[in-house]
């Protein structure tokens, strides 16, 4: 399971490029653009299905279907395609492999992609104050601020009895 802001952004990356048909042969080395080349698992983190199939489907005949597939990290049994009778050795599965097989730069962007998502900083701050207002009541009042401010008929109360900041006194 992924977050859904994440899903959607690597959607929308994978579907610019497949449909504009752009991808990557080798990755350049030179310092400037080493930056913005994908990761080591750009296509299999990147990408859903639709756009492996997609891409299956368009360049599997020209370059090969075995070739495409390890490009995009597929398994061709599972998609029905290629050879299905050859069987391969179990993938290792110790807690080093696990570790040297996490893809940092992934990683690092997808966490950036969270943090710096609007709802996720709204209800983050959200959660701060209400926390904070169980020990000071400032922190409850904005809190509840918030949530008068949200609400068209409570910010019509609210911006009616006060006047450029100042409490509209009666008399």
């Amino acid at each position: 399971q992924i977050p859904l802001v994440i899903f959607k952004r690597e959607k929308e990356v994978a579907r610019r490029l497949e449909f504009s048909g752009l991808y990557w042969g080798a990755i350049p080395t030179d310092p400037p653009f080493s930056a913005l080349t994908p990761p080591r698992s750009f296509p299999s983190n990147y990408w859903d299905k639709f756009i492996k199939r997609k891409v299956m489907e368009k360049y599997g005949d020209i370059y090969g279907r075995e070739r495409i597939a390890e490009l995009l990290g597929m398994d061709l049994a599972s998609l029905e395609m290629g050879a299905q009778g050859e069987r391969r050795a179990p993938p290792d599965s110790s807690l080093l492999t696990w570790i040297t097989s996490i893809d940092i730069r992934y990683q690092i962007w997808k966490f950036g992609v969270i943090f710096t998502d609007n709802s996720f900083l709204y209800l983050t701050w959200y959660m701060a104050m209400s926390l904070l207002g169980h020990y000071n009541n400032f922190f409850f009042a904005s809190h509840l601020l918030d949530i008068a401010m949200g609400v068209k008929t409570l910010r019509t109360i609210l911006s009616s009895v006060t006047h450029n900041g100042k409490q509209v006194r009666g008399g």
